[in-house]
Formats: structure tokens, sequence, C-alpha cells
């Protein structure tokens, strides 16, 4: 787990303004007893997870992929080749989502901002040195043109059907 405990408590801010202002049909589902805390769920993502990572393209249209994701220091952390299209509709438009889920068990959601972490970001050392001890290599050498970014979020929720399966 990579949070300091300022990291935690703007996380919980994030999911309690979330789902204070969720419609009555949200509500509904995401009780207060199957809501997770922060520290619940940056403990249960700790290593590698999979997202549906979603963009808009320039006409406005979704598009969602599958994409590895780390989170690091309370923020979904990703990285892919930049000839993506992804990467191109975020260059044009950096909104985004993406959502971790297993079924009913789980669900981790964030909607925001992409926030690239190129090698002069003062986060990259430490993101890059994460993604290498996480995969067992340097993710540079994975093939030319490795962009690192993370979803700086507007909102942030999560669920589960049984919270104490989950520990702080």
């Amino acid at each position: 787990m990579f949070e300091t405990e300022a990291e935690l408590v703007e996380l919980q801010a994030m999911f309690d303004a979330h789902l204070a202002h969720a419609n009555p049909h949200m509500q509904g589902i995401v009780t207060p007893e199957r809501r997770l805390t922060a520290r619940q769920v940056a403990r249960y993502l700790i290593g590698t997870k999979h997202v549906a990572f979603a963009t808009v393209t320039s006409r406005g249209e979704p598009r969602a992929s599958p994409l590895d994701m780390l989170f690091v220091h309370g923020r979904f952390t990703m990285g892919t080749g930049e000839g993506a299209t992804k990467i191109r509709h975020l260059r044009a438009n950096p909104a985004c989502s993406a959502v971790h889920v297993d079924g009913d068990r789980i669900a981790v959601v964030v909607n925001g901002t992409v926030e690239w972490i190129t090698r002069d970001h003062a986060d990259h050392d430490e993101i890059h040195r994460i993604w290498s001890e996480t995969y067992g290599s340097d993710p540079y050498s994975w093939g030319e043109g490795v962009v690192f970014f993370r979803i700086r979020p507007a909102s942030m929720w999560a669920y589960a059907f049984h919270p104490e399966e989950f520990p702080e």
C-alpha cells in the first residue's frame, strides 16, 4: 500500500462526497452497509488490477478497453503504448473513467481527467520503480513509446456486497 494517511483522508472525502450526492437508485444499491472505506480500497488494490478504461472520441462517442492498473497514492495509474487509440483520445479530450469490478463482490469507480506522468514529472521515478518491481522488468523495455498516466479524480466511489471481506 502506497497511500499516506493524508491521501486516505482525501480519498475517503471523495467517496463520501460522491455518495452523498448520488441519486436515489444508486443510494438504494450502495447502501451504507455496502460501502468500503478508503483504507479497505487501498489494501484491496495492491498489485496489478484490471480495469475497463473509457475515453471519448472527437465526436463524443464512448470507447472502453481493458487495461492494467496499479493504485499508487490513491490514484489509478496506467501505462500503454503512445500509438494506442486511447492516447489519441486523451490528448484531444482528457476526460476518462475507469472501473475495476469483480462481479457483485467489489467495484471501484473513478471519473476524472488524465494526468501525464512524463519522465520529468515529479512522481515519475517512483511510479516507474513501482511498475518495474511489480512486473519484474522495465516498462520502457516493452516497446517503443511507453506512456504512463493516471486519473486525476473528479469523483470516486466503491462498493462491496460484503465489505467485511475486505480488511482495513
